[in-house]
């Protein structure tokens, strides 16, 4: 078998050296379908209720709110809160908006963990049943015989074998890998959380069905809890992957949570038995883990409260469950989040511990509360912009601005009232952008630059590996105006161009982009500075809305001019610049690549990488090749302008 670590470092340095195309050695096809804006037939809404009518004040969620959105670490997306089955409170982050499907890493592993425990009520497994025994049709004589791995042993993640996620790009054909793989430690031994053996959770699945572990989620838990816009990912071979891949709504998220709050039970019908229920949320397993000390089967138990527990994936993805209070919380966010261990999680856990006062009896509405949870959760979400705002002295002097519309003069000052500040600055920002619009921007209509490095993408290299979807690098870009002053920034790379549309003074627009038959819809916000050269600079903020990665790339103009004898292009004299200069980052990403190529073994690549892997490591040169890591993540590219006619 191959050993999976090595085929990471094989393909960062194929990433590091800018190699691109199909460059892992998992064949790719196209999969995620386009997410439908418009409900489909069956689909079921949550109902909404008052914090206040379900025992819970409303400045507890606007307090929370408030302080996940002014931390940039949190990072947040979405957040979502339920009591006894109500939406108390939600909000989205800007650019990001409640009703889009967002992956969710991890998560997905507890609905797993459901469809198992359907299939151990009917008889058709047992937790006790061994992979030997399951697929031994499968194996070969140096498979599973070896050491007695069973069903508990993948629930509860002490399989001991050493296929783990990293074998999601050393080949096709995973299951072979996974039932012919060495062992870390005797079965049931310890905890060794292991994505694969979540899959071969999934492939159980489609052994004994013969469906896909999907379409058997579809049919017997979302389609009756009104879950129609959902896709789960499969890898080569047709099985769904399980551990990962799962696009889902945070509104069915939250029924996630809620469906094993009401002990399986839905409308009345038993989705998932209870029995099963409350061994998945009982302790199963030490983890070992300072910050979550227990496992139970694909979920983890947490000591915030009495019975609490998580469904979680990485960089914020969580259902938090407190049934002591029948509580759910959910989030979508795009941070440094592994095992609950960020700020994000940090701050809503101890709140629901330590914060929350909750009765069992409503509360006396406060309308006051409420409309300022309503009014952070439209401030937050951007939405602030459809509503008129206060923009001095207070409700009884009457001075509403209109943040859309003509702009005018407005003094930019920082009031208490965060509506105003925002509304001002962006009045503030769109003004003197739409100056530069009609200045500068004119300049570039219709300019073309040609890349010196082709090796990089519009897409972050996060979401590359994790889809197996890589770039074909980009080779040119342009900038050109369109019709009602608009302005876009075409990315040229493989056969497509990325048209995406420059939004200024605090607007956005979405596109969709279309890579290699995968849609992905984008946010791009942008802004005019200059740096402390004085060079103009395009600063652009493009987010992938159904993801937890965003792309920011700066764009710095040569003050060197070719349409001016004297050459001289600065802020002051708008002009044609003869090169341009691209600084990309992606959030989140450099960190999490980094400890992963600390922790590569050069022994065993083979080929000239591996000669230049094992130089470099076994060299004490290891630091160098974290730069590389750096670069890769946040390149420098400079391009040069293509023909132009004064």
């Amino acid at each position: 078998m191959a050993n999976a670590g090595l085929d990471v470092g094989e393909l960062l340095l194929k990433l590091m050296t800018r190699e691109t195309g199909e460059i892992s050695k998992v064949d790719y096809k196209p999969q995620k379908p386009e997410f439908s804006s418009n409900p489909l037939p069956g689909e079921e809404a949550l109902l909404r209720k008052s914090p206040e009518s379900q025992g819970v004040s409303s400045a507890f969620f606007t307090g929370l709110i408030r302080e996940l959105s002014e931390n940039k670490e949190c990072n947040m997306h979405k957040i979502m809160f339920l009591r006894h089955g109500y939406v108390v409170a939600e909000c989205s982050f800007e650019p990001y908006v409640m009703d889009t499907w967002h992956v969710s890493y991890s998560m997905c592993k507890s609905i797993v963990g459901m469809a198992i425990g359907i299939l151990v009520d009917e008889g058709k497994l047992s937790i006790t049943d061994k992979l030997s025994d399951i697929f031994s049709s499968r194996m070969g004589p140096l498979g599973l015989f070896k050491k007695p791995v069973t069903v508990q042993n993948l629930l509860n993640m002490s399989s001991g074998v050493s296929f783990n996620e990293a074998g999601a790009i050393s080949g096709n054909d995973w299951r072979k890998s996974y039932l012919s793989s060495s062992f870390n430690f005797e079965p049931g031994s310890k905890f060794e959380y292991n994505s694969m053996n979540t899959y071969m959770l999934s492939a159980i699945v489609t052994e004994i069905t013969g469906e896909s572990l999907f379409e058997f989620c579809k049919k017997r838990i979302f389609d009756p809890m009104g879950i129609k816009r959902v896709f789960w990912e499969s890898c080569p071979q047709g099985i769904t992957k399980g551990g990962w891949g799962l696009f889902m709504r945070i509104e069915d998220m939250a029924k996630m949570g809620q469906l094993y709050l009401q002990k399986g039970m839905w409308h009345k019908a038993q989705i998932v038995p209870a029995q099963w229920v409350v061994e998945s949320t009982s302790w199963q397993i030490e983890t070992g883990q300072n910050d979550n000390e227990h496992y139970g089967y694909q979920l983890w138990i947490n000591d915030d409260r009495p019975g609490s527990y998580a469904f979680n994936g990485m960089l914020g993805q969580n259902v938090f469950v407190y049934p002591d209070i029948d509580m759910v919380v959910v989030t979508n966010a795009g941070n440094s989040d592994i095992f609950q261990t960020s700020l994000m999680a940090v701050t809503i856990r101890k709140a629901m511990k330590s914060d929350i006062k909750t009765s069992l009896v409503p509360l006396d509405d406060d309308f006051a509360a409420l409309s300022e949870l309503k009014a952070i959760c439209k401030s937050v979400s951007g939405r602030i912009k459809d509503f008129p705002v206060i923009s001095s002295g207070g409700y009884k002097k009457k001075t509403i601005s209109m943040t859309c519309g003509s702009t005018r003069r407005v003094k930019l000052s920082h009031d208490n009232k965060r509506g105003c500040f925002r509304a001002s600055l962006d009045t503030y920002n769109l003004r003197n952008e739409n100056q530069l619009l009609s200045k500068w921007l004119t300049k570039l209509d219709g300019l073309f630059y040609d890349l010196d490095v082709t090796g990089v993408g519009i897409f972050p290299l996060m979401m590359q590996v994790v889809h197996n979807n890589f770039t074909d690098g980009m080779y040119k870009i342009g900038f050109r105006k369109g019709a009602n002053n608009s302005f876009y920034i075409d990315i040229f790379e493989g056969t497509d161009i990325y048209s995406l549309r420059c939004g200024f003074g605090g607007k956005r627009y979405k596109s969709l982009i279309n890579m290699h038959g995968e849609k992905y819809i984008v946010s791009m916000a942008s802004m005019c500075t200059t740096d402390e050269y004085n060079r103009f600079v395009i600063r652009n903020e493009v987010y992938f809305l159904e993801e937890a990665c965003s792309r920011t790339f700066n764009i710095y103009f040569s003050d060197d001019s070719v349409d001016r004898i004297d050459r001289k292009g600065t802020f002051i004299h708008p002009s044609v610049p003869s090169g341009i200069e691209l600084r990309l980052f992606e959030t989140p990403g450099t960190d999490m690549l980094i400890d992963t190529m600390k922790n590569i073994a050069p022994e065993g690549i083979t080929g000239v990488q591996g000669v230049i892997f094992s130089k470099i490591v076994k060299g004490g040169m290891k630091e160098v090749l974290e730069e590389a890591v750096k670069n890769t993540i946040q390149p420098v590219i400079h391009g040069k302008l293509l023909t132009f006619t004064v």
